[in-house]
């Protein structure tokens, strides 16, 4: 009874705090693409197209920040009307009131990972779509990839200046390819399809080029996509796909636990802020509890998206995790 009467104070701040989180950062989205909107006449149908597509990404932040929000302010509003006192001091243990928290914490780190492996990517290239369709008038974003390095265990190194994709296969401009015997091949263009790399180029043994004509196996296929919205070579791809690219680029798999993180990080921040928020003895303290928690996770998953760029292990995406299961323990241990 007391554990559905918590979760109801925290219920109402969260959908306030959610639609909060939401409308901020569909403003920023509207300054930032507000002189293309203007520029290009759009009407309220494209506007609302735009927001529509984009709100997945939107709530992939809205709904863990808005848990943080939503929990630290509905556990002020009983400290300061002394209820969580006098819960205490009837005998009811703190880590008694957890278990709702921790359920709606739980239930927002799921529904958030289906998010980020499932609807965020496939938003984000309708709305990379729909902002193509207003900036040049018709036609999705190509795609295209520059300078793409895949390097596959026993099949050598696969490089290509453009990869574009087309239905059912990708189209290769530029290829060069050294297999696990030391043959370097390469070849103007070629077409990359479920079996492997195919071109007419050339191929050096020793010190003379033959002509070749055929196929070199390449048996990871997905279709290479840049976010026009936000130029991330992998923001546009599922999980499954993600994993996929993973096989053979260290980028991708940095993406997919990133995305893992993410959604693990999200209940780890609701956790850490119901703890937090049932050891608090003043209710002024609730405010500066939100801002520092989500300013720290903040920080970390900033840094550890730069150490990335030095070829670091991908595991160092839960680092953020990591820290703030640390503070969860730290914080249960001293409430029990």
């Amino acid at each position: 009874m007391l554990g559905r009467y918590v979760l109801r104070e925290v219920l109402v701040p969260y959908l306030v705090g959610v639609l909060l989180f939401v409308a901020l950062l569909t403003f920023d989205l509207l300054s930032s693409l507000s002189g293309v909107l203007l520029s290009r006449g759009a009407g309220v149908r494209e506007i609302a197209s735009l927001i529509l597509y984009r709100l997945p990404w939107t709530l992939s932040l809205a709904l863990p920040l808005g848990l943080v929000f939503a929990i630290l302010v509905g556990l002020a509003r009983l400290i300061r009307q002394s209820e969580l006192k006098a819960a205490y001091a009837a005998g009811v243990p703190p880590l008694a009131l957890l278990r709702p928290l921790l359920l709606l914490s739980l239930l927002v780190g799921l529904l958030n990972l289906y998010n980020l492996a499932e609807l965020r990517p496939k938003a984000l290239e309708a709305y990379d779509g729909a902002l193509s369709r207003l900036l040049y008038g018709e036609g999705t974003p190509s795609g295209t990839l520059r300078q793409q390095l895949y390097a596959l265990e026993g099949l050598g190194v696969y490089y290509a200046e453009e990869v574009r994709p087309e239905e059912g296969r990708n189209r290769l401009f530029g290829v060069r390819v050294v297999d696990e015997e030391g043959h370097i091949y390469s070849a103007a263009e070629g077409i990359w399809d479920r079996e492997g790399w195919r071109f007419t180029g050339y191929v050096l043994e020793g010190d003379r080029p033959k002509p070749f004509q055929g196929l070199l196996p390449f048996p990871a296929l997905f279709r290479p996509k840049e976010s026009l919205g936000s130029r991330d070579p992998y923001d546009t791809s599922t999980l499954r796909e993600l994993w996929a690219r993973g096989q053979v680029e260290a980028g991708a798999r940095f993406a997919f636990h990133r995305r893992l993180a993410d959604a693990l990080g999200g209940f780890l921040l609701g956790v850490s802020a119901a703890l937090l928020g049932l050891s608090l003895k003043e209710a002024s303290w609730a405010f500066l509890g939100v801002v520092l928690l989500i300013f720290g996770y903040y920080v970390l998953w900033t840094l550890t998206a730069q150490l990335a760029r030095y070829d670091v292990s991908p595991l160092l995406a839960y680092l953020p995790d990591l820290f703030y299961g640390a503070l969860a323990s730290f914080l249960a241990w001293r409430l029990r």
